[in-house]
């Protein structure tokens, strides 16, 4: 079968709209907010700035630079370079740019499917009149049903097939021009809306007076994961979506735009949350509880406008989750297609399957097979389920490992010429100090974060 022919964005604002898109996840709304609330507010959202900036852009110029070179996806990238003494290595973390993502994803669509029976929920009234404990036995009773959590998670790989399958321009650009606006829209008006009703001022003051006697090695570990993840770092969506941009595309200018658009979103999730949380005496450090079993307790308490609110809120969720699923599902279908062995269509509909297959086993994780403990022989997998050891090895071991590979292999491997021509910006201060984070500071510090959590 003949290989597809490679596409690409038909701007760079809309390659801004998908990077962006797959950035912007469950991360940045969900995780980010009590994340900062578990961690010392200001002196977490500090540390995370600078680690966007030290690590954050540097790998994403870097991811960048790797797919617009090649106009590969990530395994082709890497094998594309070739000559290397240790391109068997580089060849191994291709694949695992094609992996990780998709071990990400059995997880992460189980996820996306509570995001999606939470927005229905909203829009038919099953959260009004909650009383005292209802809405974390509603969330214990979605976890403990296994028909809904496998309906759900088929739907959202129904609609993330459905999309990679239609291509990079009625696909993917399509979905985001759609989706990115009506998200962005969404949070600002949820953004007003709390900074009317809710504690603004306590909320501004909590996330950026920081308390530097709370900044300690922990703090730093965490800040530095979130902004590494956050950013689709280590997962080949950010690779696979540069090597769709033409030549005349800054790479500089699109890493500096992704980054602050997603930093830009998880600190605005922040200021749609707190100040309804402040001034409903909610319990601001409450977890992962935050979104799916504090929030519709305060929709409810508004009244009808809450459950108005409420639905925006799960939609924003939804919109944001399925824009991430897609850039996940990419580089598979991306390679498959590319190196001809399926159509396109195929080829997503096969990685579905796959993802279907191992998602049913993650779904019942939760409920009949919780006491399944695959790895529970290894301290380091004590206790966790078939999802907890995934989402481990995907999220917490192999995306770093890939930053850190690639870092390696982008500041001493690629030739200096090929980076110098890639990034456009001449022998410059500004290429030198990019070439010094990519060969000794993100190495290091990623390295460090790697070991940490692993170790």
């Amino acid at each position: 079968m003949q290989a597809a022919k490679h596409e690409h964005w038909s701007s760079g604002f809309t390659f801004l709209l998908a990077a962006v898109g797959s950035a912007v996840g469950l991360g940045n709304i969900w995780r980010f907010p009590y994340v900062v609330a578990e961690n010392g507010g200001g002196a977490f959202v500090l540390i995370y700035l600078a680690i966007v900036v030290i690590i954050g852009i540097p790998l994403l110029m870097s991811e960048l630079m790797i797919g617009r070179s090649s106009q590969k996806p990530p395994l082709a990238a890497m094998q594309s370079f070739g000559g290397s003494k240790a391109q068997k290595l580089w060849n191994a973390v291709g694949w695992s740019y094609l992996l990780v993502p998709m071990g990400i994803l059995t997880f992460y669509s189980v996820v996306a499917g509570w995001t999606l029976d939470y927005a229905l929920g909203m829009g038919i009234g099953t959260f009004n009149n909650l009383e005292d404990g209802a809405s974390a036995s509603m969330f214990q009773e979605l976890l403990a049903s296994p028909v809904k959590l496998i309906f759900w998670m088929t739907l959202s790989i129904g609609i993330t097939v459905g999309i990679v399958a239609r291509g990079l321009k009625s696909g993917l650009e399509q979905t985001v021009k759609i989706l990115m606006p009506a998200l962005f829209v969404i949070l600002v008006i949820l953004v007003l809306y709390a900074s009317i009703t809710g504690d603004f001022a306590r909320s501004f003051a909590f996330m950026f007076e920081p308390d530097f006697s709370k900044i300690t090695p922990e703090l730093v570990l965490m800040a530095a994961g979130q902004a590494f993840f956050s950013l689709s770092l280590g997962s080949g969506a950010i690779m696979v979506y540069g090597s769709y941009l033409t030549r005349d595309i800054s790479i500089p200018k699109m890493a500096v735009g992704v980054a602050f658009a997603d930093t830009g979103v998880a600190l605005l999730a922040g200021f749609a949350i707190f100040p309804i949380v402040f001034a409903f005496g909610v319990d601001h450090a409450s977890g992962p509880g935050l979104v799916f079993v504090t929030l519709p307790i305060v929709f409810n308490d508004m009244g009808g406008i809450g459950q108005i609110f409420g639905v925006l809120f799960f939609m924003l969720l939804a919109f944001a989750a399925i824009t991430s699923t897609i850039s996940l599902l990419e580089p598979m279908v991306a390679q498959l297609s590319e190196e001809g062995r399926f159509k396109r269509a195929r080829a997503a509909v096969y990685c579905g399957a796959v993802l279907w297959t191992v998602g049913v086993f993650v779904a019942l994780s939760n409920n009949i097979l919780k006491d399944v403990h695959p790895l529970g022989f290894l301290p380091l997998f004590e206790g966790k389920t078939i999802e907890g050891v995934i989402e481990f090895l995907s999220a917490n071991v192999f995306m770093l490992l890939n930053g850190l590979l690639v870092s390696i292999f982008v500041g001493w491997s690629v030739k200096r010429s090929v980076t110098l021509e890639e990034m456009g910006l001449g022998d410059s201060m500004l290429f030198k100090i990019w070439f010094l984070l990519v060969r000794f500071v993100v190495p290091l510090g990623v390295g460090f974060i790697f070991y940490d959590v692993v170790l």
